[in-house]
């Protein structure tokens, strides 16, 4: 018999050029720079998962841009942007933040592949989470992206190719409220009607048509055609469904579990796993954060709102929570994700602090804990084990080489590495695409 041949068995050897850019806490550590500064040489960014709810800002040619659902890397006007099957869109905010970045010289609307199989954000899932905010105090972002990874889950959501093509749309959407009418009824609220569903979806649905793709084909096809393709997550492995503080999480897979059903691709194409750790901790919302520093120091980290990289929300302006680095946290997660190397961020906010912490185990009942605690109740019995590094009065910020930082933060850097067990290959040292160290 003539042996079979295995068409993906070059997928083992074959360099591939994909790279999966992932956030190993809460968010907020810095990605949209991190793509930035690594899809310089990329053809494709590809989003796999979250929705309107991720905050990427960029700072470039003295200018801010946020990205909320378009992949960051459009900035590069020879980069595609990807919106894969595991998103959630809300449809009306793309076309305004397309058209937005178009206003402001960067027109993406020939550069945008988006999944026929991304469910769709509705006014209806805003006003469920809204209700349901008030009642759990969860710290969502008001997006509407739970209820409606709520609804693709129980199987009634709606999809972009539904939108597109209107097979069974308008039978979908009655189904969908019909679903939903027990819950309004219940909160006394008026329930959602059709129209109020479907014609801000249907005044968009014209703009997108020619960017709906089978997303996952696009891909391969891409990769293999030796494409260099850049894969940005959204919020944090600290967030992950699965893997994070729950139920203080999101409704995806942020990490690199999320990657292969969001993007539909073999996930041995992944070659390298770059983690974004900042060099402290931060937090928006409720939910666990065991290196928490309340008063001074904490707000040392997080500055006064005065400068627009300081510690608020880019979608929210919410205040984060601030404390030392998790250095537990980051040992976990470099394990569970496969983490190849680190990009450090805002190294340039610990200058002028007399002294460094850093938490390298937790402590639990006086023993020291090997695994991550997976319900939010132990968290709250931990006991951070910190370590105290010298603090540098000599600024690292906006250096562009290693060997030029102060001896102090050469050190800060190398313990995080030893505590992670990979190499940092990037050090952010400013808000701009510029003010990076490559090593």
């Amino acid at each position: 018999m003539p042996e079979l041949s295995n068409p993906n068995s070059e997928t083992m050897t074959k360099k591939t050029n994909c790279r999966l850019v992932v956030g190993l806490f809460w968010g907020d550590e810095g990605k949209a720079k991190a793509v930035d500064v690594l899809g310089e040489n990329a053809d494709i960014v590809a989003r796999y998962q979250g929705g309107a709810n991720a905050g990427h800002t960029v700072y470039t040619g003295g200018e801010k841009f946020v990205f909320h659902q378009v992949p960051s890397g459009v900035l590069r006007e020879d980069v595609t942007g990807v919106l894969g099957a595991g998103m959630v869109i809300d449809l009306p905010e793309l076309v305004d933040e397309i058209r937005e970045l178009k206003n402001r010289g960067i027109d993406a609307t020939s550069r945008l592949v988006i999944s026929s199989r991304a469910h769709l954000v509705t006014s209806l899932h805003k006003r469920i989470e809204k209700i349901q905010e008030t009642k759990l105090g969860i710290g969502t972002t008001l997006r509407g992206i739970g209820p409606t990874y709520s609804d693709k889950y129980a199987r009634r959501g709606l999809r972009i190719g539904q939108l597109v093509h209107k097979h069974g749309l308008e039978e979908s959407v009655r189904k969908l409220i019909d679903s939903h009418r027990p819950f309004f009824e219940f909160a006394g609220e008026p329930v959602p009607t059709a129209d109020e569903i479907l014609t801000p979806l249907l005044e968009k649905s014209a703009f997108i048509e020619d960017m709906v793709d089978d997303v996952s084909l696009f891909l391969t096809d891409s990769i293999h055609a030796g494409k260099s393709v850049l894969i940005e997550g959204a919020q944090g492995s600290m967030l992950d469904i699965d893997w994070g503080t729950y139920p203080f999480v999101t409704p995806t897979s942020p990490a690199l579990s999320g990657v292969a059903s969001g993007l539909g691709i073999d996930p041995r194409l992944v070659e390298e796993v770059i983690g974004l750790v900042k060099a402290f901790t931060t937090r928006v919302g409720n939910g666990p954060l065991p290196t928490e520093l309340i008063g001074e120091e904490g707000e040392r980290l997080r500055g006064t709102g005065e400068h627009e990289w300081d510690e608020f929300g880019a979608t929210t302006g919410r205040p984060r929570r601030c404390g030392w680095l998790d250095g537990f946290v980051l040992t976990c997660n470099c394990r569970r994700w496969g983490v190849d190397k680190l990009f450090l961020t805002k190294l340039d906010v610990l200058d002028g602090m007399e002294k460094a912490r850093l938490c390298s185990a937790y402590k639990k009942d006086g023993k020291v804990l090997r695994a991550y605690p997976s319900t939010a109740k132990e968290l709250e019995l931990v006991e951070p084990v910190f370590e105290e590094l010298e603090g540098w009065s000599e600024g690292v910020a906006r250096k562009t080489k290693f060997e030029s930082l102060p001896e102090n933060a050469k050190y800060y850097v190398k313990r995080v590495e030893q505590i992670a067990g990979c190499p940092v290959g990037w050090i952010s040292t400013g808000p701009n695409r510029e003010n990076t160290i490559v090593r």
